[in-house]
């Protein structure tokens, strides 16, 4: 619904080009807002599921896979937190590809369920990248957004694949940011961690 309420919006705006500073600014803020709402009803069901332990996830897959130059192998490890505030979840992790590179952060994301075992992850993270001799990011402060969506069976093991996006958010003038596409396995640690 808050999907439908964004797009309405920007539809309104667009057709009657009415998309001034003035006036963008606001909208886009309703629109977030709207979006945000549509959102909210989803968590809920996100833990209905009786308990969803921490996570340990791991990871192979293509660094820079919407480019045909400079692609690298990327192996990850992460933890997801079992502990959660509100519906959101603490994440830490480390990355490195076949180059050199090397991505340490921590975030936070969301279990959006689809199904009673189809889970879609949205995170959000900042971390420390040092290249090695891998792709060229334009700073050491890095952001990465993105999703995975899984299959998650009766013990809390999820199978998924994860699409990322690691830049600088133009912090410096050089950010020319990278995509990754990871198939994942997640680990339920049950009672041990938090």
């Amino acid at each position: 619904m808050g999907v439908a309420l964004a797009y309405g919006g920007a539809r309104k705006l667009l057709g009657r080009k009415l998309l001034s500073k003035r006036r963008l600014i606001p909208a886009l803020a309703a629109a977030a807002v709207a979006l945000c709402a549509g959102l909210v009803s989803a968590p809920a069901k996100a833990d209905s599921v009786p308990y969803d332990p921490a996570l340990l996830v791991v990871g192979v897959g293509d660094y820079n896979v919407l480019h045909n130059i400079q692609n690298e192998a990327v192996f990850r490890g992460e933890y997801r937190f079992g502990t959660r505030i509100f519906y959101i979840r603490p994440i830490v992790g480390v990355e490195t590809n076949t180059g050199g590179g090397v991505y340490a952060y921590g975030g936070f994301g969301v279990n959006l369920p689809i199904t009673d075992h189809i889970v879609l992850f949205p995170s959000g993270a900042f971390g420390y990248w040092d290249r090695g001799s891998s792709k060229n990011l334009g700073a050491h402060e890095e952001f990465r957004t993105g999703a995975e969506i899984a299959w998650r069976f009766d013990d809390a093991s999820r199978i998924g694949v994860s699409f990322h996006h690691i830049s600088n958010a133009g912090i410096t003038q050089r950010n020319p940011g990278v995509e990754e596409a990871l198939v994942e396995y997640a680990i339920p640690l049950g009672g041990m961690f938090p």
